[in-house]
């Protein structure tokens, strides 16, 4: 058996930190041979999915495809798993592992922890799955929450920890307040998750009815926001148009503090007028505000 280890050999922080643009499965491969594991053979009839894996969809067409690979080529990368209950448990992996099934393996080459705690079990699975890029909007911004809820993560250390700005995990986090449908709209591709944010407005009173509506026009973020403004905000006067540059800033602002930022001014170059951050609690004030203290 391989070598035991309790842990990952450092925290998930520095691993990352190091290695951002380097393929997650090699981290996964050094961290495993770090902890002196070797690759041993596993019944698939004994192995059981990541009880933190935060991928819901699995695309069957991919697995199939996969499948084809591993029939021709074998597998590539084995996986890794933890001995639990006299069972094993997927750490990383879940795809080919569903793959080798699909392709009738009875046996699939892994790496065995045989002690990991539930704690950085499920970090390395939600941060793993958020550095490939692996999930939908929604199940990104659900890892995000089980960090930070499960794990006592901040916005700071997952942004630090997953190489993200803070205000792309704010936003991120923010979609979990809109209805349930609207997020299924999200996790089926039918709703972009820029042009779902602009329904978190407090000026949107029917958000589900209005991503129906953008969804059914095909409309882009800007067109979102043109709506939105002319279904909720009716006016007697005609706002100056803004030029590209003046957009380009709002959008770095909105990206910033991870709300919506705007400009009202009466002058039709808006050589004057003030700038308007939304916030939409006093958590979200005090996130601002520490943002403008760094």
């Amino acid at each position: 058996m391989g070598k035991k280890s309790s842990a990952l050999g450092r925290g998930l922080d520095h691993i990352f930190k190091d290695h951002q643009r380097e393929e997650v499965e090699k981290i996964i491969e050094n961290e495993n041979k770090k902890n002196g594991l070797e690759v041993l053979k596993i019944k698939i009839d004994l192995i059981d999915p990541n009880p933190f894996q935060p991928r819901k969809l699995f695309n069957q067409e991919e697995i199939n495809e996969l499948a084809e690979t591993i029939k021709q080529h074998g597998l590539i990368q084995p996986i890794t798993v933890r001995k639990f209950n006299g069972r094993y448990q997927i750490v990383s992996g879940e795809r080919r592992t569903r793959a080798a099934k699909v392709a009738q393996f009875e046996e699939i080459d892994a790496y065995v922890y045989e002690l990991l705690s539930d704690k950085n079990m499920g970090e390395w699975a939600l941060i793993e799955n958020i550095q490939r890029v692996d999930l939908n909007p929604i199940e990104i911004a659900q890892s995000y929450q089980q960090l930070i809820e499960n794990h006592g993560y901040t916005h700071e250390d997952l942004s630090k920890s997953v190489g993200k700005s803070r205000s792309v995990i704010t936003n991120s986090i923010r979609l979990l307040k809109l209805p349930t449908q609207v997020q299924n709209w999200i996790q089926e591709g039918k709703l972009s998750s820029g042009a779902a944010r602009s329904l978190l407005s407090p000026d949107i009173t029917d958000p589900e009815k209005m991503a129906k509506d953008i969804i059914e026009k095909g409309l882009n973020v800007r067109e979102v926001e043109n709506l939105r403004k002319n279904k909720n905000i009716p006016s007697s006067k005609t706002k100056p148009e803004m030029d590209p540059d003046l957009c380009a800033f709002i959008s770095k602002m909105t990206e910033f503090f991870g709300t919506k930022v705007s400009l009202n001014s009466k002058e039709k170059n808006y050589s004057k007028g003030s700038i308007v951050i939304d916030y939409y609690s006093l958590e979200d004030l005090n996130r601002i505000q520490e943002m403008m203290d760094r």
